[in-house]
């Protein structure tokens, strides 16, 4: 069970003070309207406050490190703060050597912030091994070199067709309507997706980072993919999530072109939109399993996607279960 920090009333408002003081510092010395959305969907999502945001005066980092000492708050806001220079756009300098100043007040350096410098500087093929280099061990369980060459073997093998393996996903068709297995089948087919096993598929791997998209209730658009990365982002304790949510929005919020494979989902820009965002954060955060790690598919295959939400604690989705592509 994830250690969830409870914001009270006068650390929500510190919190949404040091997120205003680094989205004031643009040109113009105040927040750009989609700051003011990303700073209203965290007190809508995250802090759960009714402030108004209107009235928010600066808060210094020495300030907010006097006043938050609880690591794990600490360890949520500058998450929340790293991801301010890229909502905008803008990548505006000043407001990475604030969210700098933060850092060091709170006495952390994760990889997210690194991984920003590596952005601003325009290191990205540096960023990219990198990341891919932690994904590997978090993302798809390929922590050590036995694991990460067998991963590398099943995929390819996978990929040129393993009827044994694609018989197995293919008979999902025969699952119960609403079930899990029975909603990855038509997740696939509908969007003309191999499955794991036929020919030219993605390997199995990568089965749940897709049951984040049916439980969530996400699609695979460009939306749908940074609100899922959001949804991710609140599922890991250790930070991992925020940076998967930090690299889909350098595809499909900046444009990028930094982790899109060929023409699937082309790189594109201004994706990002901070409630839908946020609200999906909010449901990795509900959470109780982090799916990509801890759930087994199989096990739960022949469940009903609400029952399954219900039982992992993700709130109400209305809508179908099976999001037509």
């Amino acid at each position: 069970m994830k250690n969830l920090p409870k914001w009270n009333a006068r650390e929500a408002q510190i919190f949404l003070q040091a997120m205003n003081s680094v989205g004031s510092l643009d040109a113009n010395g105040s927040p750009e309207a989609i700051i003011l959305e990303f700073i209203k969907s965290v007190q809508s999502h995250v802090l759960h406050s009714d402030i108004d945001i209107q009235y928010l005066e600066s808060m210094t980092p020495a300030a907010c490190a006097a006043l938050i000492k609880d690591e794990d708050k600490r360890f949520q806001l500058i998450q929340i703060l790293i991801l301010m220079p890229y909502v905008d756009m803008s990548l505006n300098s000043q407001m990475i050597d604030m969210v700098d100043e933060y850092a060091n007040a709170f006495g952390l350096n994760p990889n997210t912030l690194r991984d920003l410098h590596k952005v601003k500087d325009n290191h990205l093929k540096r960023l990219l091994w990198d990341y891919g280099r932690r994904s590997m061990d978090e993302f798809l369980g390929l922590n050590s070199a036995p694991k990460l060459v067998k991963g590398f073997v099943d995929a390819i093998h996978q990929s040129v067709g393993d009827p044994i393996l694609a018989s197995k996903y293919k008979g999902l068709v025969n699952y119960p309507e609403g079930s899990l297995g029975h909603s990855i089948f038509f997740w696939y087919r509908d969007r003309e997706w191999p499955l794991p096993g036929e020919h030219k598929s993605m390997s199995e791997l990568l089965i749940k980072h897709d049951c984040c998209h049916i439980l969530g209730g996400f699609n695979t658009d460009t939306y749908g993919e940074i609100n899922v990365a959001a949804f991710q982002a609140g599922l890991f304790s250790d930070g991992f999530g925020f940076e998967s949510l930090l690299e889909v929005i350098l595809d499909f919020h900046l444009g990028k072109k930094f982790s899109t494979v060929g023409d699937i989902i082309p790189p594109s820009t201004g994706s990002f939109v901070p409630d839908d965002a946020m609200a999906g954060y909010e449901k990795g955060l509900c959470c109780n399993v982090n799916i990509i790690q801890d759930l087994d598919f199989w096990s739960v295959a022949n469940v009903q996607v609400s029952a399954i939400r219900e039982n992992l604690g993700i709130p109400r989705i209305d809508g179908p279960i099976l999001i037509k592509p």
